[in-house]
């Protein structure tokens, strides 16, 4: 039974596409490289006789049916001269047209290209026409600015939902939020053609909710072409780096590599205010806390693919992260204790990539990833009471992570679709801490622990894309997940559905499900002393939590948008702090919730004065609610509205000199006990390009104010705490481009290590 069982298996993934009857195929652009819709494509024979028509779709695309050995194309567009092409091939590839020049007297013809597109379940963006684009440096800087889109403590997020994934060209990627920031601030802004946001990603993606598909434009054949970028910062320490990026192709191979080399110098810095019960007595205890980081840290990215033909081809990629010596610092000062931790850190990470895909819709891949992380720490704390405690301690992580995965689509008859596959992923992590030397009233743990992680998922896809009023797709991914001692079987579906009732109104409708892991060190047994008062708990037993969301919008005239959003996520953790009711010390600890919940709406609303100001409102409002019944001795169910507003303004001062102005105000919010108040950003920035746009020299000052940062407070069931980290959130950076050649790349694979490191 078993073997009939593979061979089926088998055979779905090599059976090939359905026949269809023979069609030529081609995209129409213009000169910016931006696609044509609603060109007309007319196909006759040589000597005019009649075979078939159609218009281009919005991605520019035509597809007409026949294919006799030589054949005439008409293509013709109001805006643009009328192209006539010979040829015999099944893909014409790209035809572009040249404008049409209209001369009328007294008579001006003004008219604005879309600002965003909704097909197929997804919000289309062209880069190029995003208010601030004009003001950016690269690929990352201009994500930032897609509606709805917010950068929080250098993590991206969608206003609706809880994750949110960033992927290439539709591949799948193992990339974590480091490395996909590394490698899109080194893609320039021009090199994408265009950006897809997805409030429910396909199954084959192998990431489940939100996701940015970021789709780079194909470069030409026979070229080597670069980019070297230097960048200087200021955030109470200076830091700065170097960066190049080059790319090799020919008609069959490429060569991309890029490599950064960043001296990062950071300082975090908190007030804390602690009114502390215990025993029936309150302590008032006041301290500063400053924490330094200094270290390099290199990233090599490199991928070669060869290209058997337009839909075939085989990459192999590397990727590798090198952080020697990393220095971090903790000095604390206050009424209650000073103390000193030093804390050095060796870590690197290798990760090996293979990806295949062939012509009749099969993709299939897998990688490897070697990550390892050695610690020495030294922790010396002076109480106000005389005592005095001190440690030092080894600790380190060593993971080991596999992962293969094949999918198969078909195209059948009637636009409709059918897709399904299957993927593996094994994690071997192994974690110790060992303390020395203890003096003092300290408890220490020492742990050695090897995690054995497996998940396996297939899904079974459907759907129709049309060029009509309606297109829809349905999944639903079965998931098998074990670590240690826990076991769980999951169905996650997702599904879409679009319905344009004509080019000024469409409607899209999202369901997506998702699952979101903690961290191997936060699953941990341990306990890690921060300084004298404060100690970070991991969670033996920690749970994934279980995402669900629900995403509508209204898109009028390609322009204006407007959200509603409804997320439920079940067994959810995050990071609380607690005052102790046995000793004199402030945990923060991961636990999971009952659930946390959000309800809410958005709405984006660009606009233009005259040829000089671009800008664009995005306004954000919803109600947070929060559970949990096992938080030490403090159960919550909490409740709170918050309110998010956002100003992006640019200004066009001549050709080639812009200058933005951003303001965003966020009102008071809730994390589990935590209350969290009303925060302020301004920043500003001017972009100046020359040579012809060969060199770009930009200055930005981020967080002007110094109020980007909010203040965290706890009231709650005799909790009384007071954290603030207003200090040092003014950034002053300089970003200065060279691109020689034209400057195109095509993407790097990159690795997901979100959950590694202590």
């Amino acid at each position: 039974m078993m073997k009939k069982i593979i061979i089926f298996i088998l055979f779905l993934f090599v059976v090939p596409p359905l026949s269809h009857a023979q069609t030529i195929t081609g995209k129409i652009i213009d000169n910016e490289r931006q696609p044509i819709e609603g060109a007309t494509v007319v196909m006759q024979t040589l000597d005019s006789i009649f075979i078939d028509a159609t218009i281009s779709d919005t991605n520019g695309i035509f597809v007409l049916s026949g294919q006799p050995n030589e054949y005439l194309l008409i293509v013709q567009h109001i805006l643009f001269q009328t192209q006539y092409i010979t040829d015999s091939k099944k893909n014409v590839g790209i035809i572009r047209l040249v404008p049409q020049d209209y001369a009328l007297n007294e008579i001006a013809v003004k008219a604005e290209r879309p600002y965003v597109k909704a097909e197929n379940g997804r919000l289309t963006y062209n880069l190029s026409l995003l208010p601030g684009n004009k003001t950016t440096n690269n690929a990352y800087e201009a994500i930032i600015k897609l509606p709805g889109v917010r950068q929080n403590q250098g993590t991206l997020t969608l206003a609706g939902t809880e994750k949110l994934a960033i992927i290439l060209n539709g591949k799948p990627t193992t990339m974590d939020a480091g490395q996909m920031e590394n490698l899109l601030r080194n893609t320039p802004t021009d090199r994408v053609e265009k950006v897809e946001v997805m409030y429910s990603a396909p199954p084959e993606y192998h990431v489940k909710g939100a996701v940015i598909n970021i789709i780079l434009k194909r470069p030409d054949d026979h070229a080597f072409q670069g980019e070297i970028n230097a960048d200087y910062k200021n955030q109470y320490f200076n830091s700065g780096g170097m960066n190049s990026n080059f790319h090799h192709s020919t008609s069959k191979t490429s060569l991309d590599v890029i490599y950064s080399a960043n001296n990062i110098h950071n300082m975090e810095y908190m007030n804390l205010y602690s009114r502390h019960s215990l025993a029936e007595q309150a302590y008032l205890i006041e301290q500063n806390e400053q924490l330094r980081s200094k270290y390099w840290k290199h990233s090599l990215q490199t991928s070669f693919a060869y290209r058997f033909s337009d839909k075939s081809h085989l990459s192999i990629s590397y990727t590798g992260d090198y952080i020697p010596n990393q220095h971090n610092n903790s000095q604390t000062i206050g009424n209650f204790q000073t103390g000193n931790v030093d804390k050095y850190v060796d870590s690197y990470m290798h990760n090996v990539t293979l990806q295949y895909q062939s012509d009749f819709g099969l993709n299939v891949g897998g990688d490897y990833t070697y990550y390892r992380s050695d610690n020495n720490q030294y922790f010396q704390t002076f109480f106000q009471s005389d005592e005095q405690s001190s440690f030092d301690m080894v600790s380190g992580q060593k993971i080991n992570r596999y992962s293969i995965y094949a999918d198969q689509k078909h195209q059948l008859a009637k636009d409709w679709n059918v897709g399904y596959g299957v993927s593996f992923r094994l994690a071997k992590d192994y974690d110790y801490q060992i303390y020395n030397q203890v003096t003092g009233n300290l408890t220490t743990q020492d742990i050695q622990s090897n995690l054995t992680e497996q998940t396996t998922n297939f899904y079974l896809s459907i759907g129709r894309n049309t060029q009509t009023r309606a297109s829809f797709s349905l999944s639903a991914t079965g998931e098998y997940y074990t670590i240690g001692n826990y076991h769980k079987w999951a169905i996650y579906p997702q599904g879409s559905f679009t319905y344009s009732l004509n080019s000024k109104h469409t409607f899209l409708l999202s369901l997506s499900t998702d699952k979101i892991y903690p961290s191997y060190w936060a699953m941990q047994s341990s306990v890690n002393h921060l300084n004298g008062y404060t100690e970070l708990h991991g969670t033996s037993g920690l749970k994934p939590m279980t995402t669900y969301s629900l995403n509508g919008n209204y898109v009028l005239r390609q322009k204006y948008i407007f959200g509603l959003f409804f997320l439920h996520s079940t067994d959810y953790f995050a990071q609380t702090a607690y005052q102790s009711t046995e000793r004199l010390v402030l945990i923060y600890k991961y636990a999971n919730w009952n659930y946390m919940q959000l309800l809410g709406a958005n709405i984006i609303l660009p606009f233009k004065v005259g040829n000089w100001l671009d800008s664009r409102l995005t306004l954000t409002g919803m109600q947070m609610r929060q559970r949990c019944d096992n938080f030490f001795n403090l159960p919550f169910n909490r409740k709170q509205w918050t309110f998010n507003a956002m100003l992006d303004n640019t200004f066009k001062i001549k050709q080639n000199l812009f200058f933005e102005l951003m303001g965003t105000v966020q009102t008071p919010a809730i994390q589990g006990t935590f209350d969290i108040e009303t925060s302020y950003n301004c920043t500003a920035g001017i972009k100046w390009n020359m040579a012809k746009d060969k060199i770009s020299l930009s200055v930005r000052c981020n967080d002007i104010f110094n109020t980007g940062n909010p203040n965290l407070k706890v009231r709650f069931k005799g909790q009384y705490l007071d954290m603030d980290n207003t200090h040092y959130s003014r950034a002053f950076s300089i970003h200065l481009t060279y691109r020689f050649g034209g400057y195109k790349k095509k993407e790097i694979k990159g690795v997901d290590t979100s959950r590694f490191g202590h």
